[in-house]
């Protein structure tokens, strides 16, 4: 089965805050699809609520560290410690930009620590060299030499967290806690625009029925869903999902779906009789969840019409 036809939401769903959306890399350069807030004074308050595919949910918690120092002591210290605090690491220590960049190219890295001070190149010009590559990764500038001006160029530069190393007795579980909240940071946000990028591929290839609705009507259906019930897009917009429901089988729609007003936060699967334009009543699936269009709550739904696609390889 293709990830297109995993089209059922599980019971998971990716919350991220407006904030972090906006201040990821990957939010400069993408569209977030069918999901919208116009309220820029709250935009950092609010947060978004995605259903993942079941395709998606499993989420493996080992953890690759690179650690980036040219002194190998240091590098076995801190590999020791490290994996010592956090069973799910496996720290990799590399003497140098150079090989750190090998090693990048050829294997998967959740989090890359790096020393300030190091021959040939500093940890900031390292950062740039991985940014140009690598935007997203999480990246934490463990250094001895602490000031506000390395402070300020290392946030310029897109570091993940800086950190000195200093004399404290607790410092690699600061930094083990440091990387666990790097890591399930970036790990929230790639679930959240895979889960945004999989609702565009329904959307855009009409995989799949897909409707936006808002106070117990639809604000968004796709062409596909208005094929699945013989009407056109514009019939169904402001309609409530009643229309397509036979009579007497209302019950079985999510009561979110029926009522104008639901502030149940809540993933959803259920199967239903549609009724066409035409009278006709062909069985419906339907999964979904809330999220908020135009600054309020709404849900998401997918469709599939069961008779004519009958489910594959499960």
């Amino acid at each position: 089965m293709t990830s297109e036809e995993q089209w059922r939401l599980g019971d998971k769903t990716v919350e991220l805050s407006s904030a972090a959306i906006s201040g990821s890399r990957r939010a400069a350069t993408r569209h977030t699809p069918l999901l919208r807030t116009e309220s820029v004074d709250r935009r950092d308050e609010m947060r978004t609520e995605v259903p993942i595919p079941l395709a998606k949910v499993e989420q493996s918690q080992e953890c690759t560290v690179l650690h980036v120092d040219d002194d190998p002591q240091v590098g076995e210290l801190v590999e020791v410690y490290l994996e010592r605090i956090n069973d799910d690491f496996d720290v990799v220590t590399k003497t140098s930009a150079v090989a750190a960049l090998d090693f990048l190219r050829t294997e998967q890295v959740d989090c890359i620590v790096s020393d300030y001070d190091m021959p040939n190149t500093d940890g900031l010009e390292f950062l740039e060299l991985v940014r140009e590559q690598y935007q997203d990764i999480p990246f934490i500038l463990f250094t001895g030499k602490g000031s506000e001006e390395i402070a300020s160029e290392a946030i310029a530069s897109g570091v993940t967290d800086y950190m000195q190393k200093g004399g404290r007795s607790d410092t690699y579980d600061v930094l083990a806690n440091r990387i666990e909240n790097a890591v399930e940071q970036h790990r929230t946000e790639q679930r959240f625009w895979n889960a945004l990028s999989w609702y565009q591929r329904l959307v855009e290839q009409e995989l799949a029925g897909v409707c936006i609705i808002q106070d117990g009507a639809f604000v968004y259906v796709n062409q596909k869903l208005a094929d699945i019930f013989d009407y056109d897009q514009s019939d169904l917009i402001d309609e409530s999902p009643a229309l397509l429901t036979a009579e007497g089988d209302g019950d079985r729609l999510p009561e979110s779906l029926r009522g104008a007003d639901s502030d149940e936060l809540e993933t959803f699967h259920s199967e239903f009789e549609g009724r066409q334009a035409d009278g006709e009543t062909r069985t419906i699936e339907v999964s979904g969840g809330s999220i908020e269009y135009d600054g309020d709550p709404a849900w998401i739904g997918v469709l599939r019409d069961a008779e004519s696609n009958p489910d594959v390889g499960e």
